[in-house]
C-alpha cells in the first residue's frame, strides 16, 4: 500500500486510550495481526501509516482473513 515506515496495530483493549504498536513495515504488521486474530477482532484493530492515517479498518482486516480461509479450503461444499 505505501512504502512509509513505520506502520502502526492500533487497538482497544478496554482501557480509554486505546493500546498502538509500532511495526517496521506492513507485512510485519499483518502477520502481527493474523497471528493475534481471536484476541483482536473484537478489539477494534486498525492499521496506521506512519503518518497515523487509517491504512486498514477492522472490517478490511477481517475481510482479509475471510478471504484467505476461504481460498484455503472453503471451497469443497458443492
Amino acid at each position: 500500500m505505501t512504502g512509509n515506515a513505520p506502520v502502526y496495530l492500533r487497538w482497544r483493549d478496554g482501557r480509554p486510550a486505546p493500546v498502538e504498536e509500532c511495526f517496521d513495515n506492513l507485512d510485519t504488521a499483518l502477520e502481527a495481526v493474523e497471528a493475534r486474530w481471536e484476541a483482536l477482532q473484537h478489539q477494534a484493530p486498525q492499521i496506521l501509516d506512519a503518518r497515523r492515517i487509517l491504512l486498514l479498518s477492522k472490517t478490511e482486516l477481517a475481510a482479509m482473513w475471510e478471504d484467505d480461509a476461504l481460498e484455503s479450503g472453503g471451497s469443497g461444499d458443492t
